[in-house]
């Protein structure tokens, strides 16, 4: 079980709860007592509150009383992982870490640039442009003449296109992206967040038929042609139904296959149930086809046309070709680009993630020096990088501890100071191999981290120290993280490994474990009753031998699946549970139902359902080990204060 997963189930984290009007100095007091140790009411508030909406007065009692007892067995747990002493090891320590730098973040924002960032990107999301590119490669940290050699060599090509070249023949020429050689450069229409930004930028900031670049991005330099702009089209929720391209077999039976299927859709067939006996897209067939919304840029762009271009829900695209096989698509729903106020919080997460974000942070940084009294010593700080010589860029610089100079301070905050010593420590254990890179330029960019994780760890501890919602929040990961370590000691572990106590308990419990009994079918299905009477005949022939024998000249005129089916899946099955063979007329089909085996309920032996007994065997352990830790840490509950609390929901 993955820790990120142990804390989202348990915790439910999100930085924002509903706060009840609970008088603060209630919120002080203790709620109960585990062993020697309280926990205040305004804390378990905080978890109730994240957990489950505001009850209403008539639940307010079962409610709070109902997610006491699981936080009391949490807080049992992460206190015997505290008294175990697993909060002091190096590896818990050093996993706070990463994850107290991750939550710091929301408080360390620049708010209002942050909130420019969101309403550019809610601006440019109601347009999509099509461009195409060319790009050479060039490492990050690569020489200036060789960045240089690379910057001029694209002004060479986009003068050949000023003066008449064609830029798909120029990308597929020149241009350094794999994918040139099939798309000719064209990257087919994009919106917002989903190209790097200085690469977005040009292609929102500039006119449709303008050649633009060289335009610098981690991947190198590009030039970028802006083919067209349209109005967002919004997302689109649709069904299909896919006949997969067969590479054994001829290349236009896949295509006969969809047709069948689109012609008797046509002729008024339900869409559920071609799209049951048909569709080889095995994530969506018992759905009936449907996928999840999506818009331009998610799938391939003769799937997203054929789709956009239905209008109403129902409509139904005529057999479209992917590289995947043929889709026929049917319209469910259509939505707009939402409003700012609802996409605002996919907005933040988006933009967080995205590269434009490493803007944010240098403004985030330019504000906490001005808050935090930044100072630095120009002169101490030009000689401790003239210091540093060229083996830092293999990763093999060392410094001398008996400098007199390590003592020197580089800059301070608040009265805080940070020495030439900081800064070299730092430098010898993040130094990289880095030969490519220009000397000057690497050694400002070590000294540009170091600083910079210098001012936010400053400011974290400021926070850390004064704000109650990100304690709180941090303690939910701390204890997360104890939780899930305990759990893996005490419960998940001890089931994996012992042998002897699984089997006892397997033994003991055998009942539960159980096959149901099933049905060993082959089902053939056919329109014409004629088709089924042949085809009855032909019963030692394989699956493969019976579509060929049947299939060649109409591509739908016998379906055959092989199935296991379970008492209550098929009715008609439940009145006809032997072995032989049974016929099925329905309105529209013929079936045979071919029941070669009844396999009985059976005793599963505990090799094949392993992972269950070990899953209800770690929750026996789990409930046995509270029992125990109840006992080590008696508990005591201020029913005044529970009282009290409850009553706020009134």
């Amino acid at each position: 079980m993955k820790l990120k997963s142990v804390i989202t189930l348990l915790l439910s984290l999100t930085f924002f709860y509903t706060q009840a009007q609970t008088d603060s100095n209630l919120l002080s007091k203790d709620l109960f007592r585990l062993g020697d140790q309280n926990y205040d009411l305004g804390t378990f508030e905080y978890y109730f509150l994240k957990n489950a909406e505001p009850p209403s007065a008539d639940s307010a009692e079962y409610k709070v009383e109902e997610y006491l007892d699981l936080y009391v067995k949490f807080r049992l747990k992460v206190q015997e992982a505290q008294g175990l002493g697993m909060d002091q090891s190096p590896a818990f320590i050093q996993e706070l870490e990463g994850y107290k730098k991750q939550l710091v973040e929301p408080y360390l924002i620049a708010t209002q640039y942050n909130q420019n960032l969101l309403e550019e990107a809610y601006d440019r999301l109601q347009s999509e442009v099509s461009a195409a590119h060319i790009l050479l490669k060039v490492d990050e940290n690569a020489l200036p003449s060789d960045t240089l050699a690379v910057y001029n060599r694209l002004l060479g090509i986009k003068a050949e296109i000023a003066a008449g070249a064609d830029f798909a023949t120029m990308a597929t020429r020149y241009s350094e992206d794999p994918s040139a050689k099939m798309n000719q450069g064209n990257l087919g229409y994009f919106s917002v967040l989903q190209m790097v930004y200085p690469f977005e930028n040009a292609a929102y900031n500039n006119p449709v038929g303008t050649v633009v670049g060289p335009i610098k991005t981690q991947f190198g330099y590009h030039l970028l042609e802006v083919i067209d702009k349209r109005p967002a089209r919004g997302q689109v929720k649709v069904a299909h139904i896919m006949i997969r391209h067969q590479q054994d077999s001829a290349s236009d039976k896949a295509e006969r296959k969809i047709d069948s299927i689109y012609e008797n859709l046509k002729e008024g067939k339900d869409w559920n149930e071609q799209c049951k006996m048909y569709s080889e897209d095995k994530s969506s067939v018992n759905n009936n086809g449907e996928m999840r919304w999506f818009g331009t840029g998610a799938l391939v762009p003769e799937f997203e046309d054929a789709a956009f271009a239905l209008q109403n829900p129902g409509d139904m695209s005529e057999p479209v070709e992917t590289r995947f096989g043929w889709h026929i698509i049917m319209l469910l729903e259509k939505k707009p680009v939402g409003s700012f106020e609802d996409m605002q919080a996919e907005l933040e997460q988006r933009v967080k993630r995205d590269s434009r974000s490493k803007a944010t942070q240098s403004v985030v940084i330019t504000t906490l020096k001005k808050e935090h009294a930044y100072q630095l010593d120009s002169v101490v700080w030009r000689e401790a990088l003239s210091a540093m010589d060229s083996t830092v860029k293999m990763g093999q610089w060392s410094y001398d501890t008996t400098s007199t100079t390590l003592a020197n301070a580089l800059f301070t905050l608040e009265d805080q100071e940070y020495t030439v010593g900081d800064f070299y420590a730092f430098a010898e254990e993040n130094q990289r191999n880095r030969q490519s890179a220009d000397l000057e330029a690497y050694k400002r960019q070590l000294y540009q981290r170091f600083e910079t994780k210098r001012i936010l760890d400053a400011e974290m501890l400021f926070v850390e120290q004064n704000n109650v919602e990100y304690q709180r929040i941090l303690d939910e990961y701390r204890s997360g993280i104890l939780l899930f370590n305990l759990m893996e000691k005490e419960v998940w572990q001890k089931a994996l490994t012992d042998s002897v106590g699984l089997q006892d308990y397997y033994e003991s419990n055998k009942d539960v474990y159980v096959s149901e009994e099933f049905l060993q079918v082959r089902k053939l299905t056919a329109e014409d009753k004629a088709v089924l009477d042949s085809a009855s005949s032909y019963l030692s022939f394989s699956n493969s031998q019976l579509d060929s024998l049947f299939n060649s000249q109409e591509a739908l005129a016998l379906q055959i699946d092989d199935l296991k089916i379970k008492k209550g899946e098929v009715d008609f099955l439940d009145q006809n549970w032997t072995v032989g063979n049974h016929r099925q007329s329905t309105e529209d089909y013929h079936i045979l139902w071919v029941v070669s085996k009844v396999i009985p309920a059976a005793q599963r032996p505990l090799d094949s359902v392993r992972g269950l007994v070990i899953s209800d065997y770690q929750m026996e352990l789990e409930q046995l080990w509270i029992a125990q830790l109840r006992k080590k840490y008696p508990y005591k509950l201020n029913k005044k204060v529970l009282k009290s609390f409850v009553k706020t929901f009134n």
